[in-house]
């Protein structure tokens, strides 16, 4: 880590200069002087100031030992050169993943969670293709099947931005950038919102290459709770979970609701309904349910397709290795630094 090797070097110089010049600027050291015995002095260590800065001394040589220490063990760790290791196969990326977001008004709240995780999602990919696909009455896809996880950061950054809305006291420019930016999600033909089954119906018709033996998965984030009094979606929820059983399409399902926008006087069911309804159709499927709010929720998903894949692909595995000293290399240089500066104080 040549950043380090340069501050260190740096910091012992100013100390090694700090150390060289007297208080006054002379640019000399003091010269030492032999120490002097002074009689009947005993008593000057009963006197509560002196017996003060004994305490002091003592404590500032203990802490300098203790950071003394930590700077030999981070050495120590350092020197044995610390790797994480991944398993991986470049196969691994022959892999299309459909973010699928419910942007309805009851959901408003809860997307800002969901989009914090999938851009976990997003930090764990390498060469996968990955679509983001929102809707309400209709779905609109946002971004299509890409590799390029810059863009798709960008437009989750975008869209999170539209979103930070408070549904109950919306500003007149919130309103008109969120019908700007998801006009396609909303069909006034249609009298209905949260329409799930339609959605997830639509982000399975997001995969391209049908024909091609590729791995498919839907990340799928809503709250179930359907509002449609004429009955006019085209697909329940239970239909589109068929739809991605035929066609070998793996299903993650994040749940959240936001209790203040709940009514049931046009929802079909509860919160509790609907999430149970969600749980047991993605869990039915071979499929895996979270709740938005469970920590680590991104990290479980990449955890599960890859240990799921790994296992299909049945060697071709490579391990891959890559050096992690950062955190030791950053508690020995300030450790160090630390004790360069209290040696250079101790000594002016």
């Amino acid at each position: 880590m040549p950043w380090l090797f340069w501050l260190l070097l740096v910091v012992a110089a100013a100390v090694a200069v700090l150390a060289a010049v007297r208080p006054g600027g002379t640019g000399r050291r003091r010269e030492a002087e032999p120490p002097r015995r002074v009689a009947n002095s005993a008593g000057m260590f009963l006197l509560p100031r002196v017996r003060s800065r004994v305490r002091q001394q003592r404590w500032l040589h203990a802490g300098a030992g203790l950071l003394v220490l930590i700077a030999l063990l981070a050495a120590a760790g350092v020197s044995a050169r610390p790797v994480s290791e991944v398993e991986r196969s470049d196969r691994l990326a022959n892999r299309d993943i459909v973010l699928c977001l419910d942007v309805s008004t009851s959901m408003i709240t809860i997307d800002a969670s969901v989009l914090e995780t999938f851009s976990e999602l997003l930090d764990s990919f390498d060469g996968e293709r990955v679509a983001l696909v929102a809707w309400n009455s209709t779905a609109q896809t946002i971004v299509p099947l890409t590799d390029d996880y810059d863009l798709l950061g960008r437009q989750m950054e975008d869209l999170a931005d539209v979103l930070d809305i408070d549904p109950a006291n919306p500003t007149s420019r919130q309103v008109t950038a969120y019908e700007d930016a998801l006009s396609g999600t909303m069909s006034y033909s249609v009298v209905g919102s949260s329409l799930a089954g339609d959605g997830l119906a639509s982000c399975a018709m997001a995969f391209d290459n049908q024909g091609l033996e590729r791995s498919r998965s839907v990340v799928l984030a809503t709250d179930n709770l359907i509002i449609d009094p004429d009955g006019e979606q085209i697909y329940s929820l239970a239909d589109s979970v068929q739809v991605l059983g035929e066609r070998s399409i793996r299903l993650f399902s994040v749940y959240g609701t936001d209790p203040d926008q709940y009514d049931l006087w046009v929802t079909e069911k509860t919160p509790e309904e609907a999430r149970g309804e969600l749980a047991t159709l993605t869990q039915d499927s071979g499929g895996r349910f979270y709740d938005v709010e469970d920590s680590g929720t991104g990290g479980d998903i990449v955890r599960q397709l890859e240990e799921t894949q790994v296992a299909e692909l049945a060697g071709g595995v490579e391990t891959r290795r890559t050096d992690t000293p950062e955190h030791l290399a950053a508690v020995l240089g300030a450790a160090v630094v630390v004790v360069l500066v209290l040696a250079a104080w101790r000594r002016l």
